[in-house]
């Protein structure tokens, strides 16, 4: 019998009695770790594979004709019944859709869309099999009194209908998600500010307060952000995918990055604040499979996004308080298209277009790239040479699998921009161009460790004329193992990182220097669960400065950063966490700067689309004598933030 017959058989098997079986997730036969226990359940679930009057399956035990037979017709009949409703739920849809939908009605709305999508490809597949069927045990069922030409009429009935049912659905699908934030600040002293993890101060004053230590009342920020996402329906040819969104998370934009959640720089001793509220399509663009030539071919054509390595092309989340995904996710969005061709089992992505001119209609530019030394962020010390903001990319991204082990990826980046910068280095030679290129590899070595390392390099040009190809290179390797039963984790690693690396990267954070430069050495973490409710983890980066021509670190100059955590699950959908971090400088004995910070979280889920986050933050920072870590001229900065998200999602 050929493999759709067999997977028929599967299908209908256990209802050959029509007595059924008294409900439960799955039978009690089928152990889990069976290859097709997740795909009978799902079948027990849709009514179609009911078992003996003991609840048993007896996948073992070899069926009769007789009994397929009356299987096959037991499946006939719930068909049957399933399809004669979709014509109904379709109905009632469509009249829901013509009114002004609340809340509620969304929900139930995108629920039946999406029970109803899933239960009409399920009939298409079974329609198909139950046809070979009929044939087959023809004989069988006609001495069961069966009609088999009726079967076969119905039959080509359903399928008819099914077809009609698949050319009804909606033609897109409708979600989005709705995101309410407060933050306020506050001085822990009154001559000194608190210090966010971004570099904003906190308890700075407004009005006749402006540029003085003060309360919450005087540094409230209060944002809100919608989005509403459109995905095509259609099984075949382009789809569409758009994501608009509305809201005030975007501040004032400047090239020091004033303003919250501006998607650019930040440092620039700027407290949170609103930006007029803005429309602007995050994402728009057509998505289409073909071949050519018998490649594998894939594109994207409009406003797109993308992202390689946390090293060499990846966006930084610079709204560190606020979680969303659609910031949280690492792409650089620009205008234009990504183009995918498979080779095998191997991808290469050629990708491009416009960066820039990218705004809301409040007219504030869309997260717009910078590349540059220690780039997007404040470089080491606060310097700001070398920041270059990219209006033009063009890129190139293989993916080469190493079996079902790993996966080697190598880039090349071409970077341009309609400015000129000054690079940071003695010669202080102006560039508008960089080139970005290396690559990376992830592979498991035995059982759960897994080894990863890499390598990038950044060339700066002015034009066609080569300004800077020394010092500008990166590497990392480390080691990574999960310990049996997803109880325990550890990790090791170093790094090396030169002092005129430039690449639009997002490769961490020490205090409130974001993608530090100059700096080598070792990191090593770990996480245990203590319980089923309770974990902690905690990791260590141990630097010291690369010491090169262009350093301004020395080899004695040693760079720290600790961070631990405790979370606590109260219940399935709620937690409690608690965070320490600390940054500390040693500069040859002469200075050792810190930064500390201690955080306080609550997680509320307050249904299945909606939650609510509340957090408490304390800063404490002290220069020692370090005048680039002297914030606003302030030896020492204490204060905090008390902040509140509320997401809903639909």
């Amino acid at each position: 019998m050929k493999r759709t017959a067999k997977y028929a058989l599967t299908l209908v098997l256990g209802a050959a009695v029509v007595m059924p079986a008294v409900a439960q997730d799955n039978f009690p036969d089928v152990p889990e770790n069976h290859w097709a226990y997740k795909e009978l359940a799902r079948l027990k679930a849709e009514g179609l594979l009911v078992g003996y009057p003991d609840g048993l399956f007896r996948g073992g035990r070899p069926a009769s004709r007789y009994e397929m037979a009356v299987a096959i017709h037991a499946a006939w009949a719930n068909l049957k019944g399933i399809t004669d409703g979709l014509k109904g739920q379709i109905d009632d849809i469509m009249k829901r859709i013509d009114g002004v939908p609340s809340k509620e009605d969304l929900d139930n709305l995108k629920a039946a869309i999406d029970a109803l999508q899933n239960q009409v490809k399920v009939n298409t597949d079974d329609i198909a099999a139950l046809r070979r069927l009929i044939d087959e045990f023809r004989g069988e069922l006609t001495k069961l009194g069966a009609d088999v030409d009726q079967m076969k009429k119905d039959i080509a009935g359903l399928d008819a209908r099914v077809t009609a049912l698949e050319k009804s659905k909606l033609p897109f699908d409708v979600h989005g998600d709705l995101n309410l934030f407060a933050v306020g600040g506050y001085s822990g002293h009154d001559d000194e500010f608190g210090v966010s993890v971004d570099g904003r101060p906190l308890g700075y004053g407004r009005g006749d307060y402006s540029g003085q230590p003060v309360g919450i009342t005087r540094d409230l920020t209060v944002l809100h952000e919608g989005a509403l996402k459109l995905d095509s329906n259609n099984e075949s040819g382009p789809k569409f995918h758009a994501t608009f969104v509305f809201g005030n998370m975007l501040g004032a934009l400047d090239e020091n990055g004033s303003g919250f959640g501006n998607q650019s720089t930040v440092n620039s001793f700027e407290p949170f604040m609103e930006a007029g509220s803005s429309w602007y399509a995050q994402e728009f663009y057509v998505d289409f499979d073909t071949s050519v030539a018998s490649l594998g071919f894939n594109a994207k054509v409009g406003r797109v996004g993308y992202k390689i390595n946390p090293m060499l092309f990846q966006r930084p989340d610079n709204t560190p308080y606020f979680n969303n995904e659609r910031w949280d996710n690492g792409e650089w969005m620009f205008d234009g298209a990504i183009l995918g061709f498979r080779f095998g089992s191997a991808k290469l992505n050629v990708f491009g277009g416009r960066n820039s001119a990218r705004t809301g209609t409040n007219g504030v530019e869309l997260q717009p790239m910078y590349a540059g030394l220690a780039s997007p962020f404040l470089p080491v010390f606060g310097s700001t040479d070398g920041d270059l903001r990219i209006d033009q990319t063009l890129g190139a991204h293989l993916q080469l699998p190493l079996g079902d082990k790993g996966q080697i990826n190598l880039a090349y980046l071409f970077l341009d921009s309609n400015e000129v910068g000054t690079n940071g280095s003695s010669a202080a030679e102006p560039f508008n161009r960089v080139a970005v290129y290396g690559g990376d590899v992830n592979y498991k070595l035995f059982g759960n460790l897994e080894f990863y390392g890499g390598y990038g390099k950044s060339d700066l040009m002015y034009n066609t004329d080569s300004v800077m190809d020394e010092d500008n290179s990166a590497w990392w390797a480390g080691l990574k193992y999960g310990g049996k039963n997803d109880k325990w984790g550890l990790g090791a690693g170093y790094r090396s990182i030169d002092p005129l690396y430039a690449a639009p990267g997002a490769w961490g954070r020490i205090g409130t220097l974001w993608n530090p430069t100059d700096i080598e050495g070792f990191h090593v973490g770990g996480w245990l669960k203590l319980s089923d409710n309770l974990k902690l983890s905690a990791k260590g980066e141990f630097y010291r400065g690369r010491d090169t021509d262009n350093s301004i670190l020395t080899h004695d100059d040693k760079v720290t950063r600790i961070q631990a955590g405790l979370d606590y699950m109260l219940s399935s959908s709620s937690s409690l966490s608690l965070g320490f971090e600390n940054a500390g400088w040693d500069f040859d004995g002469n200075a050792k700067p810190r930064q500390t910070w201690y955080t306080l979280g609550f997680n509320f889920g307050l249904g299945s689309n909606t939650n609510l986050r509340l957090f408490w933050q304390v800063s404490d920072t002290k220069a020692d004598g370090a005048s680039a870590f002297a914030f606003n001229g302030q030896e020492r900065a204490r204060g905090g933030l008390i902040g509140t998200q509320l997401s809903v999602k639909f």
